[in-house]
């Protein structure tokens, strides 16, 4: 069989096949949009909340579990980042809702997983290796950081965040726009933006 194809004939169809790829993954896009959205966590940074993050702390109803640990855990324990789950608990969730968005801002989430197990995942991603080989906290709870931050990932690192969150969604006040995180079925991470 002949494979040999004439320059501009590839370029003709390499531009097919481009164009076939990207209404693929605005179809895709659509359909997820479609689904009436609906995480069942939240990341809280009580850092942000001051003592709002009483909502948490006081009421033995709702469930929810610091990422620091230990003696770290107790030390900051009023300005660490908090996964907490609002499957059951449309009050708290409204509650959140009706907080300033912009000073007490926070990361919704999907996942099949349970509290303690995404917590365990979650924790993977508090610190950062810098250059130099030293270690930084990574604000990944923060949805300004998120959408700074996620665009820039590598595909590697966006699949290992990923591989058990079906997705993240980000309010940004400022700019009245929300985003949607999530992996594609071709296995890159997709952003899509909404007006708010």
């Amino acid at each position: 069989m002949n494979t040999w194809i004439l320059p501009e004939v590839k370029k003709d169809i390499d531009a097919l096949r481009q164009e076939e790829l990207v209404q693929k993954r605005n179809a895709e896009s659509e359909t997820f949009l479609s689904k009436g959205l609906s995480p069942n966590y939240v990341l809280i940074d009580a850092a942000l909340w001051g003592t709002d993050i009483d909502i948490l702390l006081l009421d033995p109803t709702i469930q929810y579990r610091s990422l620091f640990r230990g003696s770290t855990g107790e030390e900051l324990w009023s300005v660490a980042p908090y996964l907490v789950d609002i499957s059951t608990n449309e009050k708290l969730v409204q509650t959140i809702k009706e907080k300033d968005p912009i000073e007490r801002r926070v990361t919704w989430l999907s996942s099949s997983l349970d509290i303690d197990e995404l917590r365990k995942h979650l924790r993977r991603f508090l610190r950062m290796r810098k250059e130099d080989k030293s270690y930084i906290y990574f604000r990944f709870y923060d949805p300004y950081v998120v959408n700074v931050v996620f665009p820039n990932l590598t595909a590697e690192q966006s699949i290992d965040f990923f591989k058990v969150i079906n997705y993240i969604i980000t309010d940004d006040k400022r700019i009245n726009e929300r985003r949607f995180f999530y992996i594609s079925s071709e296995r890159k991470l997709e952003i899509k933006h909404q007006t708010l």
